[in-house]
């Protein structure tokens, strides 16, 4: 690193293409490898008798290794398994290009795209099109590269890509992601022929709609605003949709500017919240232990809908770690079972999704409560994950809001600070160390 001070612009200019071409296909080559190795060495359980046959195509590996590694990780579990899957069917599928990726000669982007095009053709079939790839020109950009696989794809099996369109019809969707400064991407998956009739009327529109001199939006703010107008056909008002907002009372009422949050979507400015608030419906959410708020049930299997309420409230989303399941979908869960004692209480519930709560009774992962709202993981390897759902760290606050001490010299040793609820803090256990809580015979899944 010291060196680089003193390299003259040709020798970085080939540092960087060294770095950024050859180095980085063989760490990744190397790093794909290892995944599967660790894969190997992590078999898939045997079927649960619960649930006889399980996935319709599982995975050769165990299932809750992605919630494993994505903990370690601190990434989103999905993220993680996408890679694990991958990487898997890369090894077994194209082990000529993971070879060719491993010496440099070939980079991370064109073997994705190579496997993107290969994934629905026999073995036999893909073996065809990876030859012939890897025989031939590497091409100026992937998006070339790609479109030659496709066209080798399209020879080597006509119709089967004729019933792969038949049955991507069937896969038509549309999605909403959240963006940043309180906008947000609509996205739909369409016939090729749809979606190109779609744009090109969106954008005629907005071409000939108003002079771009005259209106001074740019044209694809025009665009965006003619699908609007073609969906919504400029009466927002007879659309029917339910939104949430979460809101302070002191943000809805003008004190303070403090964001509020769009359920689905994350913090919004707090006027948007408070124009979203001004024809709206409430419900309130009080909890006030001396107003009779509901701790605890007793012997009751199933909670209350305040409690669920509550617990759905205070945690928003599944308590593993990264995992971003909505409390809507996710399963109220007694840390400790009911059916080894456990209560039907606020400090015995907890939020997980339907996989995680399968990898708490079935992928020997322990979950303990050790005080109401903070949850403690321990994966089979021994690593202990902290969730702390009674601080908010996705609240942002600014520097004079902050009562911690702030400090350009802390450390992550010595610094205090609240955790965030989905970035777990971890610790390895000692050999032979004794879990925190032991472990009690379990159903292999239960609703609650």
């Amino acid at each position: 690193m010291a060196a680089l001070a003193g390299c003259s612009a040709v020798d970085v200019f080939d540092l960087v293409v060294e770095l950024m071409g050859r180095q980085a296909a063989r760490l990744q080559a190397l790093t794909t490898r290892a995944m599967v190795r660790l894969a190997e060495l992590r078999p898939a359980p045997p079927d649960d008798p619960e649930n006889p046959g399980g996935d319709q195509d599982p995975e050769p590996y165990s299932p809750f290794l992605r919630d494993e590694l994505a903990a370690e990780l601190r990434q989103s579990p999905r993220t993680v398994e996408n890679r694990l899957s991958r990487g898997w069917a890369v090894a077994h599928r194209l082990p000529n290009a993971l070879d060719a990726m491993e010496s440099g000669a070939l980079d991370p982007a064109r073997l994705l795209a190579l496997f993107d095009v290969t994934r629905n053709l026999s073995a036999g079939q893909s073996a065809v099109v990876e030859a012939q790839m890897l025989a031939g020109s590497r091409l100026g950009s992937p998006s070339l590269w790609r479109r030659k696989a496709r066209r080798l794809v399209t020879k080597v099996d006509p119709a089967g890509a004729a019933r792969r369109r038949a049955a991507a019809q069937t896969l038509r969707h549309v999605t909403m992601a959240p963006l940043e400064d309180g906008m947000g991407m609509l996205s739909a998956t369409l016939a090729a022929e749809d979606a190109r009739a779609i744009y090109d009327r969106v954008d005629k529109i907005a071409r000939s709609e108003v002079r771009a001199d005259v209106d001074g939006r740019p044209l694809d703010a025009r665009r965006a605003d003619v699908l609007a107008a073609l969906l919504l056909g400029n009466r927002r008002e007879h659309v029917s949709v339910e939104i949430q907002v979460i809101a302070p009372v002191g943000t809805l009422a003008g004190l303070d500017e403090n964001p509020t949050e769009l359920v689905g979507y994350g913090p919004i400015p707090a006027g948007v919240g408070r124009a979203l608030a001004a024809d709206a419906r409430w419900r309130r959410v009080l909890t006030d232990p001396d107003a009779g708020t509901v701790l605890d049930l007793g012997h009751r299997r199933v909670p209350t809908p305040a409690l669920a309420r509550l617990i759905r409230h205070q945690q928003t989303r599944c308590l593993f770690p990264g995992c971003a399941t909505p409390a809507a979908r996710c399963d109220l869960d007694h840390t400790r079972p009911h059916v080894a004692g456990g209560r039907t209480a606020l400090d015995n519930l907890g939020l997980l999704c339907r996989h995680h709560h399968s990898a708490k009774h079935r992928g020997d992962f322990e979950l303990t409560q050790p005080r109401p709202g903070l949850f403690t993981w321990t994966s089979p390897a021994g690593r202990r994950y902290r969730v702390d759902t009674t601080v908010d760290g996705e609240e942002g606050r600014l520097p004079h809001e902050d009562h911690r001490a702030w400090s350009t010299t802390a450390t992550p040793t010595t610094a205090p600070g609240r955790p965030h609820p989905c970035h777990a803090q971890h610790s390895r256990a000692e050999p032979g160390q004794k879990p925190e809580s032991g472990r009690k015979a379990e159903p292999a899944l239960c609703p609650f």
